[in-house]
């Protein structure tokens, strides 16, 4: 008796139909017939009864059925951990986010199937400054980042997988005259003080929101940051507005709203995982995996 013959029995016994098991097994009908004879004729018993145009398992075959539907599982198994086994499952992951990016969406089941899953890899998780993250990666302290997509233009030798879009807001006190405005735009807070990341941090981020204020016809006042902390601080208090995103913890603070900024190139742009080339740690293909997954099942949902 073949593997492939064990197959083909669970597949039909669970079908109860020839016609529709050969199409699981993408195989024709006559041929499925004649294997499941075969075995039979091996075996010395009757496996299946047609009854009426309908099959049904004899006792025999119920009890071979759950036997080999065991066998089927335990050698789906092992392949599984052979392979966990070949690529080296164990080891430690280390990922950095975005210290403002708002992981509720995503990542709560993608990090608990992980966890589970490979509890042998030791996961740890920290938040960074956006001018901190791309750094960490060539120091070898984080095998993997979640970033800005601008923040890692010119970055040599990365792997960039883009996972969302966010679009930029602008970021008031939740008493600012203008916080209750329904179509507040950029352009009405010309005169306000603003309180943005330095170059330093971000020279693409810094470019960036430069050319919004371009398109506005915009030269605020604008204090300068290290930190996104700072910068909340700054708007917390009321003496400052700022520009960030809808994908952010900050808009889930009670004392300040977000208003998205109602322009084409306030749009569209990535949230990216990223890590380096010559890192050949397997922990990262797995979690990108998970996180893959997670991703069609959030695209079908909102389709």
């Amino acid at each position: 008796m073949t593997f492939n013959q064990i197959k083909y029995f669970v597949t039909v016994a669970e079908c109860l139909s020839f016609t529709e098991a050969a199409r699981c097994l993408f195989i024709t009908q006559p041929a499925l017939s004649r294997q499941i004879s075969a075995m039979e004729e091996e075996l010395g018993i009757r496996l299946l009864l047609r009854e009426h145009r309908k099959l049904r398992l004899t006792p025999g075959g119920v009890l071979l059925y759950q036997r080999f539907r065991e066998i089927l599982n335990d050698y789906s198994q092992a392949v599984s951990d052979a392979k966990t086994a070949n690529l080296g499952y164990e080891g430690s992951l280390h990922i950095g986010f975005l210290d403002v990016y708002d992981i509720s969406d995503l990542f709560p089941d993608v990090l608990r199937t992980f966890r589970e899953k490979y509890p042998k890899i030791s996961l740890s998780m920290e938040r960074y400054g956006l001018g901190e993250l791309p750094a960490k990666l060539y120091d070898d302290s984080l095998d993997l980042i979640l970033t800005y997509g601008f923040s890692l233009y010119d970055q040599p030798d990365l792997v960039i997988v883009n996972i969302q879009k966010f679009t930029s807001c602008m970021m008031l006190h939740v008493n600012h005259p203008l916080a209750a405005k329904t179509d507040l735009c950029l352009r009405d807070l010309a005169q306000e003080q603003f309180v943005l990341l330095r170059d330093s941090v971000c020279e693409e981020g810094h470019r960036y929101i430069s050319s919004l204020f371009e398109k506005c016809y915009m030269h605020p006042d604008i204090m300068w940051a290290d930190k996104m902390e700072d910068i909340l601080l700054w708007v917390q208090t009321n003496n400052a507005v700022s520009i960030t995103s809808d994908r952010t913890i900050e808009g889930q603070n009670p004392s300040v709203v977000l208003r998205r900024i109602p322009m084409e190139e306030a749009g569209g742009h990535d949230i990216a995982m990223a890590w380096r080339k010559t890192n050949f740690n397997q922990a990262i293909t797995v979690f990108m995996g998970l996180l893959e997954e997670r991703l069609r099942c959030y695209l079908s949902r909102d389709a």
